[in-house]
């Protein structure tokens, strides 16, 4: 064994070590973490939280408001606010001696309304049989600290690196990525990227893109005992959701990826909701369908739209009422581009030969099966990123959501060594 080799391997038990032993920390600064409620408008305190953990390593913390113009740099971003005081994103760089390749350490602060039903308290932080409960565990504050102990007990082991490491914390992920759009118009870019999301430690090298859409279906309001005189909006609605059904057995169902085996239809539209009318005794004069299209790394956002658009407009012009009264596609609130690293990318292999050196297992490499702030980083920030995180993915935005105390020692195990060779030790 090299040289090298034998280091690599002292380094690499010694921060392992130091993650075990700093066990205690990471659910305790996990638990302090979820007590901070940070919903949409609502991030300043876990950010601010999370500025400390950062400060505490000594590292110097960039913490700024994006601006709605930050937001240019993807032509398909939607946005679903006018403002965001009060809404910052952090950042910091642990700087490297130089010569070594940077890794960004990214994810989103935001979390979900919490929502009726919870059996624990959702924003206080409960520590139960090997789980951490509470809103955002999973998605995703528990990978935000994993990155930050991952770094931390390197740091803690008197190890310098010859690259850099961003870690970051960004707000907005969850209507659409703001936070990470502004984070690259400020100018962060590294060699590769990780962002833990709840990928129940699959490695993801590519990301699905997620869009949503609405359709305004018109017809001819009448009083009821008239209805012969009206056209159900409601009808001719029905026509369109069928269109998008019957798409998405003939079109959606029939693309594949190799690394979306696990779901029988990861590309799909879904009808979100139906709203018609006006009262009781009136037939409808219209009718809006909300949804979103999940698309293919393969694809990208217009070739998406498309898909949707045709299969509405086919069936209007089939429909007599529907081809003089056409309904109207309306895409809004949300996008998230599709993304993806290469099979043979270096942080991809680098990845799956750290998932064993921890685990001692093969790792499972899949797409994740949620639009990601990935996308952004990788067509807009220069920035190949990897999605591997702890949480369970099922867990995500559900009520008594957890992760896995075992699983987040185990990804910031992971992700330390990744940082290790990735960015290289300095002898210096």
């Amino acid at each position: 064994m090299s040289v090298k080799a034998v280091n690599q391997k002292k380094y690499r038990e010694q921060v392992l070590q130091k993650i075990e032993e700093n066990r205690e920390e990471t659910v305790a600064s996990l638990l302090e973490f979820l007590g901070h409620a940070s919903r949409m408008t609502q991030e300043a305190g876990a950010q601010t939280y999370y500025a400390k953990l950062l400060e505490k390593m000594g590292l110097d913390v960039d913490k700024w408001e994006p601006q709605p113009e930050d937001m240019s740099i993807n032509p398909n971003f939607m946005a679903c606010r006018d403002s965001y005081k009060g809404s910052p994103n952090v950042a910091a760089v642990c700087h490297g001696t130089g010569n070594g390749r940077s890794l960004m350490l990214s994810g989103h602060v935001d979390v979900v309304p919490e929502g009726a039903g919870w059996s624990k308290e959702p924003f206080t932080g409960v520590r139960e049989e090997g789980k951490i409960y509470g809103r955002g565990s999973a998605d995703m504050k528990g990978g935000l600290i994993a990155n930050y102990m991952a770094l931390k007990a390197i740091l803690d082991c008197g190890i310098r690196l010859k690259g850099d490491v961003i870690l970051a914390s960004v707000i907005g992920e969850e209507t659409g990525g703001a936070g990470t759009l502004s984070l690259i118009k400020r100018g962060y870019k590294a060699d590769a990227g990780i962002i833990p999301e709840p990928s129940d430690m699959a490695i993801c090298p590519v990301s699905m893109g997620v869009i949503w859409y609405r359709v305004n279906v018109k017809g001819l309001q009448a009083h009821a005992a008239n209805a012969h005189l009206g056209v159900s909006a409601i009808d001719k609605a029905f026509v369109i959701a069928s269109a998008l059904e019957k798409c998405n057995k003939e079109e959606r169902m029939t693309l594949k990826h190799p690394l979306y085996n696990e779901v029988p239809n990861p590309f799909n539209i879904n009808i979100g909701t139906l709203q018609a009318g006006s009262f009781p005794t009136s037939v409808p004069g219209e009718a809006e369908i909300t949804g979103r299209i999940a698309f293919s790394p393969e694809e990208d956002v217009e070739e998406a739209k498309k898909v949707l658009e045709d299969a509405v407009y086919r069936a209007a012009r089939l429909d007599p009422w529907m081809k003089n009264h056409p309904p109207q596609v309306e895409w809004y609130g949300f996008c998230l581009n599709s993304g993806k690293v290469e099979m043979d990318h270096p942080l991809l292999t680098l990845m799956k030969k750290k998932y064993w050196d921890v685990t001692g297992k093969d790792a499972r490499v899949i797409g994740t099966p949620w639009g990601t702030d990935a996308g952004s980083l990788i067509r807009f920030g220069g920035t190949p990123t990897i999605v591997f995180g702890p949480g369970p993915r099922e867990t995500a935005h559900q009520v008594d959501e957890y992760v896995s105390e075992e699983k987040l020692i185990q990804v910031a195990g992971v992700i330390a060594c990744t940082i290790l060779d990735w960015c290289e030790v300095s002898e210096q």
